[in-house]
């Protein structure tokens, strides 16, 4: 897996929906999904660092103009609530002036269960007092071209981590489906993967970690991508190596559709090589590794139904293979 598996030539393209933007916040998770009329939901937030660049992705699709219907937590972990605040304040930075923007509703997993007592938290708490509401099982977000529903789970133990209490969603996007569940553990992602059924789109829980995948998600979801977003100085060395070789089985283990695996940057790959046994388990590993954001938009005649991926980079996008074969 190597960046050369990119086409070289970035074009300027203005991303319209629908489809899917995969945001490179860092060491967190961030997601705008944007439904065929441009209505979008946002899917997390990214750590406090990534507020700036997803604040750059959600002016790429207007959002500083149109809104966002609605902005969904899966959990209060400060990776996935940290940028929240940052964006919602602005070009101009600074929040209740006129260019804030504009939300429909906040979902997260509710405040029953004690919230981590993090300043990232309370950040989000103060900025979505009075906006937010918890997201019930079988909940429904619906706009042209555009559903996202909240999955039933298992309800968590009372001992339970962050990580467990947390959200699973299934989307759908101009007929591209898509199961995310946030860090949920593998037996809770077992359990949506089931409840979501088959998908295009599967993001791996926990940014790749062990906890989070087993080849049970796998013969559930049977994606034909998968995306993962680690962060190049994470500290945990994501993506582990045996998520991706859960992962680089599923081409041969299973009998569904040959699997793509894109990875938005992620320990060991960067120049600081944090963490030198990640590199090497990417051998054999269909996709590629990713300096940036991903678009990924439905399949049509000419990809044979394969989802379509767009790579961001400084110059603009640039069409990518899904399943370029690793180098």
């Amino acid at each position: 897996m190597h960046p050369s598996s990119i086409l070289a030539l970035f074009v300027s393209l203005a991303v319209t929906g629908p489809g899917l933007h995969v945001v490179d916040v860092g060491q967190g998770a961030a997601l705008i999904a944007v439904g065929s009329e441009g209505d979008a939901v946002v899917v997390d937030s990214g750590p406090p660092a990534g507020g700036e660049l997803l604040l750059r992705a959600l002016l790429e699709h207007d959002l500083d103009r149109r809104g966002v219907a609605a902005w969904i937590h899966t959990h209060f972990d400060a990776d996935h609530i940290g940028g929240l605040s940052r964006a919602l304040a602005g070009v101009d930075g600074r929040a209740y002036t006129h260019d804030d923007l504009e939300v429909g509703l906040f979902w997260d997993r509710g405040f029953e269960a004690a919230p981590p007592s993090t300043e990232a938290f309370e950040r989000y708490r103060v900025v979505t007092q009075g906006r937010r509401a918890r997201a019930e099982a079988g909940a429904r977000i619906v706009a042209p071209g555009l559903v996202v529903e909240v999955l039933e789970l298992a309800p968590p133990p009372v001992d339970a981590d962050e990580n467990r209490r947390g959200l699973a969603l299934c989307l759908e996007v101009g007929g591209l489906r898509a199961l995310v569940p946030g860090d949920l553990p593998r037996a809770e992602v077992e359990l949506a993967a089931q409840a979501c059924g088959p998908v295009d789109v599967l993001w791996v829980s926990h940014h790749g970690a062990a906890d989070g995948s087993s080849a049970a998600v796998l013969e559930h979801a049977r994606p034909r991508l998968a995306v993962l977003s680690a962060g190049a100085d994470n500290a945990h060395c994501h993506p582990d190596p045996k998520t991706l070789a859960i992962l680089r089985n599923a081409g041969t283990d299973l009998s569904g559709p040959e699997l793509g695996v894109w990875i938005l940057d992620g320990a060991g790959l960067g120049p600081g090589q944090a963490c030198p046994v990640v590199a090497p388990a990417l051998d054999g590993l269909r996709g590629g590794w990713v300096g940036g954001d991903l678009w990924i938009a439905p399949g049509d005649e000419a990809s044979a139904g394969d989802p379509q991926l767009w790579l961001g980079g400084p110059g603009g996008w640039a069409r990518a293979n899904p399943k370029s074969a690793s180098q």
